[in-house]
């Protein structure tokens, strides 16, 4: 790349340029460049970015040569510079924003799958467990878990007292909790 010392941009310049003068495009370049990279810069904040909006600027201004105005020429270039980038930083948040919403729509739909799964599995290991039981102790864990039967309804149905069953239900799932355990640690 040529340096060349960055010149003052009059309307003589700007008209040589809409007439397709590659050296007055140039020269606005030179001229331009740096101003224009910290001014995306103080935007985006990303070195690459500048870069890439400032070559993105210069090529707009070379294909709307023609349309361009001497007078306004700076305001011009400054303002696709700006809307450029805008649109740059609009559409990073646009794709990251739909990588977000993508992964949390997939982590929400498989989480509830993935949570059926485990709770069937853990519901047929309590199932096992609690067929090992003692007869009474079955029994109880049946009428209190399965259909909701409280302490005193149990006690009253099978001739004991409604502390000697608290005192099975709590040795149940002392037992369950014990045997389940290895499977829960697994899983996680």
């Amino acid at each position: 790349m040529n340096k060349q010392k960055p010149q003052r941009i009059d309307n003589r310049l700007v008209e040589s340029l809409k007439k397709g003068d590659e050296r007055a495009f140039r020269t606005i370049f030179y001229a331009l460049r740096k101003r224009l990279y910290y001014f995306v810069f103080s935007y985006a904040k990303s070195d690459y970015v500048a870069d890439e909006m400032v070559q993105e600027v210069f090529i707009k201004v070379w294909q709307k040569r023609e349309s361009i105005k001497p007078p306004t020429f700076t305001t011009f270039v400054f303002t696709i510079a700006r809307n450029l980038t805008y649109n740059h930083l609009r559409d990073a948040f646009r794709r990251e924003s739909l990588k977000e919403e993508l992964w949390k729509n997939v982590c929400t739909q498989y989480e509830p799958i993935e949570a059926t799964i485990y709770f069937d599995e853990y519901r047929q290991i309590v199932n096992r467990i609690v067929d090992g039981l003692p007869p009474q102790k079955k029994i109880i864990y049946k009428l209190s878990r399965e259909e909701g039967k409280s302490n005193k309804e149990i006690a009253g149905m099978l001739g004991i007292t409604p502390k000697t069953v608290k005192n099975h239900l709590w040795k149940i799932m002392e037992v369950i909790k014990f045997r389940l355990r290895p499977h829960l640690e697994n899983n996680l």
